[in-house]
């Protein structure tokens, strides 16, 4: 990957559309008239990446028609288990194929053939003097690594990116690109229905080609193999040379790549902006790569692209809020964080080491040596082996789910659900940041992350790396948190407001008892314990406030009898009993949950305390999962979207005082309700008034509003500031 080499990216759009819709789905992005967009936003994200990050000299992109291929030809069973894409996927294609085009991006497409064929032969046909960038949300796509073709793909959330190099696939795979094929022919590829060879799963298949290399050199020595795998590659062989067949990437189909028409063309920024603004991307306004007017246009790609509306000219007070945010979160990513990497390094090795052991004891409980990640084997194990109860489990296509939240139901059937959720824990800790984090500073060692903002819900998200979900309550999360550092002579300093999620339910249910303990300023949660456990405030345990804590924050975002047992250790049966004495003794947050679902149903929108409006389409669906989702979001985005907005306006108002008050003082990170600065240390007590002061009073609620002042050397380990 010299840097001195030109580039050229290829872009296989329908496997972005993809990945972008079901990575984003959760988030209800819509526009300002209410039509989805979370395809379309991760694909411009992807677009906004590729333009900034990998400067491309050619680019193209390549679209499936949607007319049979010849793999389904030569196997009709080729995909037919796939489910139709829902509509509201479908609907945002359009919009994807005018983004295309405003960027200027010639497209390929071929009757017969996938765009990864498409991409493969144009990839194949690439003069070895310029570096190839596949970006594709589809591992397929790794057969086709090299020494000069690279897969710049998006990690699980559609935020990070990883670039797959030949040595990255053998380190993080544990296969060389060529041998891709030969391991969908043995274990198969369930989304794609491409058989394999059943009973070799994902563990068996790479065993076997790290030390066959190949099918062919594989089928040449099968005496060498153990009986049963004989048996199996023996009776199962034309499956395993025709799903091998179906997995390889034709890299010589009847399309020619044209380096000068596929150069990348000069477009038009005012025009990418309004098309953003239209779809209410205000947020990647700003991330928008200087472009003119091109002197020569290119022929429109898709005749049918509606084009975008204009948007009104007057701003609402939320979208004149979100407007004064932007400078002031691109002024957080260029500033960034100082990083302590050798404390970091040090994690990584202590929680590889409990990994290690928790596999000991996983394999020990179960009996069986097994892939912990692989969903398919974890399944098998629970479901099979140990015989663990399938009522209420959901099914997927594959088997049984082990999501966390499937997990969590099971967690008083075996003592190794418990383990397994925590190694999960661990694995995800140390992907995320352990081992990430590191790789992602600057020379000077701080960590600049992207912030985005969500228009529909008002909060803030954090990308490249995402810092919101570092673990705030485990000693681990505290841990990673000593690892962001001040500079010498400063100190950080954090800003967090104490329970305002609840302060503002409070609000909202107008619930008497609980607005007077905030107003007497009685710990909420000792006060929930000692209500639910009918016993003075003075005798509620450490376990009965950890206990009220968590359904106090848990209760309103949909926490059920199986997740409130799974954190806190009650059996499912406690945990119905505790939440139904709940809403017995504060009947005004069910009210509050049930007037906001009729409320939606009514209007088919929720809006925020400051006005901020969320359309919830899915309210009436016939589908379960998907109108209890709607139900919760008629919930929660009030709640959330209310907290997001005060401390936006906070932010805004600590940027225009601060500077006048503490010159050299920065504003670094926001994480959900903290805000953390960096602050010469003969300043923080100056700073911590002002901060608190401003936090405290931009909005008035029924109760009082908190904010705790804390500050030190790292984010772990800071203590609260006395203030006069």
């Amino acid at each position: 990957m010299a840097k001195d080499k030109e580039k050229l990216v290829l872009i296989d759009g329908n496997a972005l559309i993809h990945r972008a819709y079901h990575a984003l789905s959760r988030a209800n992005l819509t526009s300002p008239d209410n039509k989805p967009t979370g395809a379309v936003y991760g694909f411009a994200v992807m677009l906004l990446s590729i333009f900034t990050k990998l400067d491309p000299d050619y680019i193209v992109v390549a679209f499936d028609t949607g007319k049979p291929t010849f793999r389904h030809a030569d196997y009709k069973e080729y995909k037919a288990n796939r489910v139709e894409a829902p509509k509201e996927l479908y609907s945002q294609i359009p919009l994807i194929q005018e983004l295309v085009e405003t960027f200027n991006i010639p497209v390929f497409t071929k009757d017969g053939f996938e765009a990864d064929d498409i991409i493969g032969t144009l990839a194949n046909q690439v003069p070895e003097n310029i570096d190839t960038y596949i970006a594709t949300g589809d591992m397929d796509a790794l057969q086709l690594v090299n020494d000069h073709t690279f897969v710049y793909a998006p990690r699980k959330g559609f935020s990070d990116i990883v670039i797959y190099d030949t040595q990255k696939i053998l380190e993080t795979k544990g296969l060389s690109p060529k041998q891709f094929p030969d391991f969908k022919g043995l274990r198969g590829d369930p989304s794609d229905n491409i058989p394999g060879v059943p009973g070799i799963g994902e563990i068996g298949a790479k065993k076997l080609l790290q030390q066959y290399k190949d099918i062919n050199n594989l089928y040449k020595h099968l005496d060498d193999l153990p009986d049963r795998t004989k048996k199996l590659l023996t009776e199962n062989r034309p499956g395993a040379l025709k799903s091998k067949q179906l997995a390889t990437i034709v890299t010589d189909i009847p399309i020619k790549l044209d380096l000068k028409q596929s150069q990348a063309k000069e477009f038009d920024a005012e025009q990418v902006k309004g098309l953003f603004t239209s779809l209410g991307f205000r947020s990647l306004v700003t991330k928008i790569p200087n472009g003119t007017m091109p002197s020569i246009t290119q022929t429109p790609l898709f005749k049918d692209a509606p084009i975008p509306s204009s948007r009104p000219k007057h701003l609402s007070y939320t979208e004149k809020l979100d407007q004064s945010l932007e400078p002031i979160l691109r002024q957080m990513e260029k500033t960034g964080i100082l990083l302590d990497i050798e404390l970091l390094n040090d994690l990584n090795s202590k929680v590889t080491n409990k990994l290690d052991n928790l596999t000991k004891t996983i394999y020990k409980q179960t009996k069986s040596d097994f892939n912990i990640n692989s969903p398919i084997q974890l399944s098998g194990i629970l479901f099979e082996t140990l015989k663990l109860p399938t009522q209420g489990i959901k099914k997927t296509k594959t088997g049984y789910s082990t999501a966390v939240g499937e997990l969590e139901k099971l967690i008083d059937q075996h003592p190794v659900i418990k383990n397994i959720l925590e190694y999960r824990k661990l694995e995800k800790i140390r992907n995320t940041y352990l081992e990430t984090l590191p790789k992602l500073a600057d020379k000077n060692r701080r960590l600049h992350t992207t912030y985005a903002q969500d228009t529909s819900t008002g909060r803030l998200s954090s990308s490249n790396p995402n810092l919101q979900n570092i673990p705030i309550r485990s000693s681990l999360g505290a841990e990673i948190r000593k690892a962001f550092v001040a500079k010498p002579g400063f100190e950080l300093l954090s800003a967090d407001y104490s329970q305002i999620e609840l302060r503002i339910v409070a609000s909202l249910s107008k619930d008497r008892f609980m607005i007077e303990a905030f107003k007497q300023h009685k710990d909420i949660h000792t006060q929930v314990a000692a209500e639910i456990n009918n016993i003075d405030p003075s005798k509620v345990t450490k376990d009965q406030r950890r206990d009220a804590k968590t359904i106090n924050f848990g209760i309103i975002y949909g926490v059920s009898p199986y997740g409130l047992a799974a954190n806190t250790g009650m059996s499912v049966k406690e945990a119905k009993k505790y939440i139904d004495k709940y809403f017995e003794i504060y009947p005004n947050i069910r009210k509050y949950m049930k007037d906001a679902i009729a409320f939606v149903q009514k209007n088919g929108y929720v809006e925020t305390l400051f006005g901020r409006k969320r359309f919830v389409p899915d309210i009436d669906s016939k589908i379960p999962a998907v109108s209890q989702a709607a139900q919760r979001a008629a919930i929660n985005m009030p709640i959330q979207g209310t907290a997001a907005d005060i401390i936006k306006a906070a932010m805004i108002e600590i940027d225009r005082k601060l500077p006048q008050t503490s010159p050299k003082s920065k504003l670094l990170l926001q994480v959900h309700d903290e805000l953390v600065f960096e602050v010469p240390k003969k300043d923080i007590k100056t700073v911590s008034k002002l901060v608190k002061i401003i936090m405290e009073n931009v909005y008035e609620l029924d109760v009082p509003i908190i904010v705790n002042i804390e500050s030190g050397v790292n984010w772990g380990a800071t203590k609260p500031v006395k203030l006069n």
